[in-house]
């Protein structure tokens, strides 16, 4: 008598592609670091007192006619122009000059952006629409041919004009660039045009090529980068009289931090980032700390220092004077008191750096195709009320987020957990499939450290991008610690099909970290699932007899419906492993074949992982009987 084997999809994996299109996750740190360029408090600081469109519209009569803005304008804003200068630095023809130097322009594109999605006003909506589009065009005018962003646009006629990582002026417009080209809020509207956004992404391939060839070589090895290079031959270059042609301690670590968040880690863009951070490790002082106020440097124990200047061709450090390159020299006590105390000579440019070595290592060994997963955690006894759930989502499986995945603190199930910004509107969101309209039950694993409650909106997104309130008020109570988990049980009406689930904070804090969400019923599924009404089969489940009202080729299908593999390649690789995470299979397929090869595994539990173009398109766990 042959024996039925019966291959069910637990779905406990779901993964996500995003829209520059890698599996590769950064480190938290990593992203942390990179939403700091993302500020634009300095504007609604100003703001406050008054009515927030109006000191947006008054900011774009204060445009400069190429599309940029000028810095430290944000004052100025609470009034329209009327008339004069818009900025102080002159270009060389006379006129007026924008730049992207502390922020300018690419916070102010920030502010138009959010005005446009939630002002009501027509005229203000329409005004922050040509502002902002005068702005995307002012950087991709001002990027240059080589790919690097000046300073200042038109040309100053002088340091400013060479490319500008000083004060990380084009790593700051580079995360708005990259932001504008993914869509990534608050440029997810239609405020910019696919085109535009197209020209946009390109601009970021052209920017990212710069900052690789421009990173300084010593004998053959990548080292960091100066604060200032040369448009053409991408040599480091001077800028004030005392800041000479250098390898920068400072400036180089934001160039660092963004190639690390760059979601295609290209041979060549690890290598960089690898070897910048051996320089860091080189270059490391212990015991020393800068004493500003003072002009001086303290022994004090525990502290690690860089200092902002070394050779180019060597890693020897120095200090210079406004006399300039005479004044170069070792000796801090030979440069003037003025010097000393009004400039950061040094700091602790590479801790963090440092730090996060071993997190982003093991996030490139993720994406190796080397790589062997560790077996998937099973969901938390009792989750579903007094039950195991079925089915669980991971917390950082998520389809987009206003905040970051961490694994700071203990007790998490999966890989970790989902840690929204700390402000009201922060959201977290997941996407499932309901084989049929229904009323679920979904239980959510969360950590609340906080003194209060934490509370969240949840909302149903269909696919035509309609958001519909399901739940006014999830109670997510204060756990008592972050390393603290409780379950909360939602009863959502959900409607047959794809939708995605969006967890909304509440309040300023934000909401609680999420670490899994789980269910009982066999009617919700995770990601993006085709619905087969017509199959008699349980939903996951292929019958290898053929027993079914399906033959063995719809067997086939049912299972690449649930991979959702449709849109790819023909042929893919499929590796699997055992619940140990040893390799039972690591063959190149055909998409079609897949369902035949899991049939042939002997019964037990499988981890199976689906990659193509290098990319990983699916995990599930896949149970033979």
């Amino acid at each position: 008598m042959l024996m039925n084997k019966i291959i069910t999809a637990t779905g406990i994996f779901a993964l996500s592609s995003m829209a520059f299109g890698a599996t590769y996750e950064p480190p938290s740190t990593a992203v942390s670091k990179i939403n700091s360029y993302r500020g634009y408090s300095e504007l609604t600081n100003a703001a406050k007192g008054m009515d927030i469109d109006q000191y947006a519209y008054n900011m774009t009569t204060w445009q400069i006619s190429n599309g940029g803005f000028y810095k430290a304008m944000a004052s100025k804003y609470v009034n329209a122009y009327g008339g004069g200068q818009k900025s102080e630095w002159r270009a060389k023809d006379g006129g007026d000059l924008a730049t992207i130097d502390n922020d300018a322009t690419v916070q102010e594109m920030r502010l138009l952006a959010v005005r446009y999605k939630e002002t009501t006003n027509s005229t203000y909506k329409a005004a922050f629409k040509s502002s902002f589009n005068k702005a995307v065009n002012f950087l991709l005018t001002m990027q240059r041919s080589t790919g690097g962003l000046p300073q200042v646009w038109p040309k100053r006629g002088n340091y400013s004009d060479h490319i500008t990582l000083n004060d990380n002026a084009m790593v700051r417009a580079m995360v708005t660039m990259m932001d504008i080209a993914n869509k990534t809020a608050p440029f997810d509207s239609d405020i910019i045009d696919d085109a535009t956004r197209a020209k946009m992404s390109g601009a970021m391939d052209k920017a990212i090529n710069y900052l690789l060839k421009a990173q300084i070589v010593n004998n053959g090895i990548p080292t960091v980068w100066c604060a200032q290079h040369d448009t053409a031959n991408y040599a480091p270059r001077p800028a004030r009289a005392y800041e000479l042609e250098s390898k920068s301690g400072s400036e180089s670590a934001g160039v660092v931090w963004f190639l690390m968040n760059w979601p295609n880690q290209t041979p060549e863009i690890q290598r960089s980032v690898k070897s910048a951070i051996n320089w860091y490790k080189k270059t490391k002082v212990t015991g020393l700390y800068f004493n500003k106020s003072a002009g001086r440097f303290d022994e004090k124990a525990g502290s690690v220092l860089w200092y902002r200047f070394y050779e180019v061709n060597n890693d020897n450090y120095f200090f210079c004077d406004r006399d300039g390159v005479s004044t170069k020299t070792q000796d801090f006590t030979k440069i003037s008191e003025e010097r000393r105390t009004g400039y950061q000579w040094a700091g602790e440019y590479g801790t963090a750096l440092l730090s996060t070595e071993a997190a982003y290592l093991a996030a490139l060994e993720k994406i190796s195709d080397d790589y062997v997963p560790p077996p998937p955690p099973p969901p938390p006894a009792a989750m579903c009320g007094t039950d195991t759930c079925k089915t669980v989502i991971d917390g950082i499986s998520f389809v987009d987020i206003k905040g970051v995945k961490e694994t700071t603190n203990a007790g998490f199930v999966g890989e970790g957990y989902a840690n929204v910004d700390n402000e009201t509107g922060s959201f977290v969101t997941y996407d499932v499939t309901a084989t049929k309209a229904d009323k679920y039950t979904l239980y959510v694993r969360f950590a609340n450290g906080g003194s209060s409650a934490r509370d969240a909106k949840v909302s149903l997104i269909a696919e035509d991008g309609t958001e519909t309130v399901l739940v006014e008020s999830v109670a997510m109570k204060a756990t008592g610690g972050w390393t603290t988990w409780e379950t909360t049980a939602i009863e959502m009406e959900l409607p047959a099909g794809y939708s995605q689930i969006k967890f909304t904070s509440l309040g300023s804090s934000g909401m609680a970290n999420i670490d899994v969400i789980g269910w009982m019923s066999d009617d919700l599924k995770i990601g993006k699932a085709e619905i087969d009404a017509g199959s008699s089969n349980n939903p996951g489940e292929i019958n290898e007899s053929g027993s079914g009202d399906k033959g063995s080729e719809g067997d086939k299908t049912a299972i690449l419906s649930r991979l959702t593999l449709s849109e790819f390649a023909s042929e893919v690789n499929l590796r699997v492993f055992g619940i140990n995470g040893q390799v039972v299979r690591n063959i190149h397929i055909s998409r079609s074949a897949i369902g035949e090869e899991l049939r042939k595994l002997p019964a037990g539990n499988y981890i199976t992982e689906i990659r193509a173009d290098n990319k990983l398109l699916q995990k599930h766990l896949y149970t033979v009987r």
